[in-house]
């Protein structure tokens, strides 16, 4: 019986972990969508990016609750490759339209 209630427990305080994650993750990306552009922060953009991708190649062998997150990031950093990839083929196409 006890064991059952320290399952309830560990359930329970996961499920707030979980929740308080959602909550700081929302926070974390309004904080971000408020700064109207990121282009006069371009060159620590570019620094956060290289840190991240450097952590996420460092830990995507690692177990998913020893570094939360990082399948996460690694989805995201794809994300913004593909979506530089896509820009710079439409500026490419750009001069051969004129």
């Amino acid at each position: 019986m006890q064991e059952m209630a320290m399952d309830a427990t560990v359930h329970a305080a996961l499920i707030g972990a979980e929740a308080r994650e959602s909550i700081a993750r929302a926070d974390a990306v309004a904080s971000f969508e408020a700064i109207p552009s990121l282009d006069a922060h371009g060159e620590i953009a570019r620094l956060i990016l290289a840190e991240v991708s450097m952590l996420t190649r460092k830990y995507r062998c690692a177990r998913r609750h020893d570094v939360p997150h990082i399948a996460e990031l690694t989805g995201l950093l794809d994300l913004f490759w593909q979506e530089v990839g896509e820009f710079e083929a439409q500026q490419a196409k750009l001069p051969h339209q004129v």
